[in-house]
């Protein structure tokens, strides 16, 4: 073999050598420095927990060293469930669930072992809290710190992200916006390759021969993958590709183009020994469904538990302001398009709601009351609704519920409008912590509302839940347009 023949192929070898020994790099120390604040805020948390009941500050090499197992075994953890691969789905997605999920077992595996060698003897149970929560807090600052960290420096070209070469298929439609996407993402795209279609159907043994010497082609190049966008009539010469490039070390990937919206909102299932494509529609496992419900109950038993002082409150003060009843009752469209009876405090005249019928509260609205102005401004005339939380009609967090004849308005102008009911109506949601509450009097105020419902249908976890309770207390976002 020539000189010439090698050099191209030693030199990306080398290329390819140094980008993952700098992968490497950066790999080894996003574990170490998630190491030591784990390991920092576990015996930070001991020592403040003891300053704070205990009035005295000292060192014990028992709790250091469960720090340090703590850490030990987080990382351990993190790195048999893959989160360290920086170019990888662990990582980019939910990095921050993964981890705490990766944590919360570190502590009980720390304490099946102390259980189990009888070492336990001396470890406070409000040191456990202290550190368990001031290590979630740490994981969640440092991931989310991290994540961006990381993010800008794969952008700025600091090491090579994955590279791919991207071959069109005869007959795939649509590839316009795929190339886009791809483009805005400042993929590493090393070749792209478009098979014009052949005409009368044939072109086999062409299409073989390209095949072939794009292979040989790959064989010298850095590549991590080969994505292979097709249609949906031109499978035979998928399997021809798939066929003849599955001879490279690299992953093959498919994507049929048609289909790349639905593959956005998609995940790899199974039916029996089947391997099937799911479509996201929120909590649909049972865990997930499990532990929405009980955070639902959970967290509205509590709530009513210490809010009857208000709710007697503002009952005496609605009759006070008005007559009336002072629960307001609307039918709205439910889970999977049930109606349900929604509850809230009547922040509006009784006689003028009769006359009026269905019609949005606006700014300055007549319509609403004195006292109703102030529940309405305060979010406080939706608390009732915790009553349909905990009878299963609502979650705390989901899509706002609308009025039927809010819905029937635009039903026949927005797709996809009723995928937002695949999920339970919520008391809040990420449209209206992103302020796009209130009133909806155009076409564009609704399109934008749903199009963030159908993000949280489509995204849904638990921490994405947490995160908007949380943005509904802080966030200023949270309560404008209130009126």
């Amino acid at each position: 073999m020539s000189t010439n023949a090698i050099s191209p192929r030693m030199r990306h070898l080398s290329m390819a050598v140094l980008a993952h020994g700098t992968q490497l790099f950066w790999t080894v120390l996003v574990a170490a420095l998630e190491m030591i604040v784990i390991v920092a805020c576990a015996y930070g948390a001991f020592v403040a927990y003891s300053a704070v009941v205990y009035g005295v500050i000292f060192f014990r090499l028992d709790y250091a060293l469960a720090s340090l197992a703590v850490g030990a075994l987080y990382v351990a953890l993190c790195i048999a469930d893959n989160q360290y691969d920086l170019l990888g789905p662990q990582w980019n997605e939910h990095c921050c669930s993964r981890g705490g999920v990766a944590l919360g077992l570190s502590f009980v595996t720390l304490l099946t072992i102390g259980y189990l060698t009888n070492s336990l003897g001396g470890y406070s149970r409000g040191t456990f809290l202290a550190q368990l929560l001031a290590t979630l807090f740490g994981q969640i600052a440092i991931r989310a710190g991290l994540a961006h960290v990381i993010e800008r420096v794969r952008w700025r070209g600091r090491w090579r992200r994955e590279s791919m070469v991207v071959l069109v298929m005869p007959g795939a439609r649509g590839v316009g916006h795929v190339r886009a996407r791809l483009a805005a993402r400042h993929e590493h795209i090393l070749r792209w390759y478009d098979f014009p279609a052949a005409p009368g159907g044939g072109g086999g043994a062409s299409l073989e021969a390209q095949l072939a010497a794009i292979r040989s082609e790959c064989r010298v190049l850095p590549i991590d993958a080969v994505l292979v966008l097709f249609g949906s009539d031109n499978m035979e010469d998928v399997s021809k590709a798939v066929g003849a490039l599955s001879e490279l070390p690299v992953r093959i990937q498919l994507l049929p183009v048609e289909l790349a919206e639905l593959m956005r909102r998609s995940r790899i299932g199974s039916y029996g020994h089947l391997r099937v494509l799911e479509l996201f529609c929120g909590p649909c496992s049972l865990r997930d469904r499990f532990l929405k419900r009980t955070f639902d109950i959970a967290g509205s038993v509590v709530l009513l538990t210490l809010l009857w002082p208000l709710f007697l409150v503002v009952a005496a003060l609605i009759k006070l302001d008005t007559r009336g009843p002072v629960l307001f009752r609307q039918m709205r469209l439910g889970f999977n398009n049930e109606p349900i009876q929604v509850l809230k405090f009547r922040s509006m005249n009784c006689l003028e709601e009769a006359r009026a019928g269905f019609r949005q509260a606006t700014r300055g609205d007549p319509r609403v009351t004195r006292v109703g102005r102030v529940l309405r401004r305060t979010n406080i005339d939706e608390l009732p609704q915790l009553l349909n939380v905990l009878r299963g009609e609502m979650s705390l967090v989901g899509p706002r519920p609308h009025a039927v004849a809010h819905n029937q308005m635009f039903a026949d102008q927005i797709r996809r409008m009723f995928r937002r009911h695949n999920v339970k109506p919520g008391m809040t949601g990420w449209a209206q912590v992103n302020g796009l509450r209130g009133e909806t009097d155009t076409f564009e105020k609704m399109q934008k509302r749903i199009e963030h419902d159908l993000y949280y249908v489509d995204n849904w976890s638990f921490f994405f839940d947490l995160r908007i309770l949380v943005r509904t207390i802080v966030s200023r976002s949270a309560r404008i347009n209130a009126y």
